[in-house]
């Protein structure tokens, strides 16, 4: 016979007895820690972000990919083949043949194995100038490249057709060398500051190099980064003036990328560093104020005081890809350097209060042209609302800003 029962006991499902729901019961005794609704930074924020300093972080795109390269070169080597290989490195583009230098010096165009396309997915280009490889002589006049070797570092942007993959410019390098002119066309701070963060997070050594310093004065520029810990040199590259043989004795030995905004004199600067390479030497439109392109693709060239120059085609934008502002911050030396003080430990430093990022940029210890270039990075490649931050320290759209199309 059913029992009917009644009050809180109704509905009931029978056979349950009276230690129904009791595993509710248990399950809620279970006492979860509560979240914290104070944000003050506790000792141990301050720990782990003093580790975070000027350091690369795992997090950023950049280290997985070359990781993901590394270990994708080490499988490249399983060939189907016996043919003998013979080293080298990839020192240039010509269609869709990459152009290698073996280490005999003889350069040849050689197709890339489908096999190793497919593997290195995940870039605009699966090789990158600098990277070293075996090739294999398949008939006479016909070379492959059967694998690449594992990197050591790579200089990378964010391609500017596809978001979702990133452009490898250099590979194997040691140091870039970002030229800039003062003026004709006009200095882009924020464009600097965005070669800087890609030197940064590929742990290469970066310097700086102001060009056509006969148009105005470099010595604010040249405060500003030496005093990040920048080396800068102020050239007058078409008359081979300037800082040319301090330049040339610094890079001397390195393998070093030229870069920087069309126009501003790279090929000139480097037919001054060294006479006889005789790059191409553009002219600057009088109507747009910007460069022409005489490099349409980058190319390296072995130089005889041991020296390797990488030469890249000039650029008018240049996207960097950060997870999260806390992310982007923590490339910036100086703004790293104060995070810690700021009251919330995920700081943006755009509308928090007691932000020690913003205080010092009014008291003038953080440029605010730096300022400016991290709030359009943020505004331009990650997308977040900087409106309050431009509003209360009254820093225009176009300030740090890079405008432009790239073209190469």
């Amino acid at each position: 016979m059913a029992n009917n029962r009644g009050g809180k006991d109704k509905g009931q499902r029978q056979g349950m007895g009276d230690r129904s729901g009791l595993g509710r019961l248990r399950r809620a005794n279970i006492k979860n820690p509560t979240r914290l609704g104070n944000l003050t930074r506790l000792s141990e924020d301050e720990d782990y972000l003093a580790l975070q300093e000027g350091t690369q972080r795992s997090s950023h795109t950049g280290v997985s990919l070359l990781a993901k390269f590394n270990r994708l070169s080490a499988l490249s080597k399983d060939r189907d083949n016996d043919l003998p290989t013979i080293r080298g490195e990839v020192c240039g583009f010509e269609g869709t043949q990459v152009t290698v230098r073996c280490e005999n010096g003889e350069e040849h165009a050689c197709q890339v194995r489908r096999r190793l396309k497919k593997m290195l997915r995940g870039e605009k280009s699966p090789l990158a100038v600098g990277d070293r490889v075996e090739v294999t002589q398949v008939s006479e006049g016909d070379w492959v490249v059967e694998c690449v070797l594992p990197r050591s570092n790579q200089l990378e942007r964010r391609d500017s057709h596809n978001s979702s993959l990133s452009h490898v410019f250099a590979a194997n390098v040691d140091c870039l060398v970002i030229v800039a002119a003062i003026e004709d066309p006009c200095i882009k701070t924020g464009l600097i500051d965005r070669y800087l963060l890609i030197a940064h997070l590929a742990e290469v050594a970066a310097v700086i190099v102001f060009n056509k310093s006969d148009l105005g004065d470099t010595q604010p520029y040249d405060q500003l980064y030496r005093q990040l810990g920048y080396p800068t040199f102020s050239t007058q590259a078409d008359r081979a003036q300037g800082d040319i043989a301090a330049l040339r004795d610094f890079l001397k030995g390195k393998a070093c990328v030229f870069a920087g905004m069309s126009g501003v004199g790279k090929s000139s600067l480097i037919n001054a560093c060294y006479p006889h390479f005789a790059a191409r030497i553009g002219v600057v439109s009088s109507s747009l104020h910007k460069g022409r392109h005489t490099t349409t693709s980058s190319r390296s060239y072995p130089l005889a005081d041991g020296s390797r120059l990488i030469d890249t085609p000039g650029i008018r934008e240049l996207g960097v890809t950060f997870p999260s502002a806390l992310d982007a911050a923590l490339h910036y030396p100086d703004i790293a350097v104060l995070h810690q003080h700021c009251h919330f430990p995920n700081c943006s430093h755009t509308h928090e209060p007691d932000c020690a990022i913003k205080q010092a940029v009014r008291q003038g210890s953080i440029a605010r042209s730096r300022y400016a270039s991290y709030l359009a990075l943020l505004e331009n490649d990650l997308g977040l609302d900087v409106s309050s931050a431009r509003q209360e320290l009254d820093i225009a759209g176009d300030e740090g800003g890079i405008a432009g199309i790239e073209t190469d």
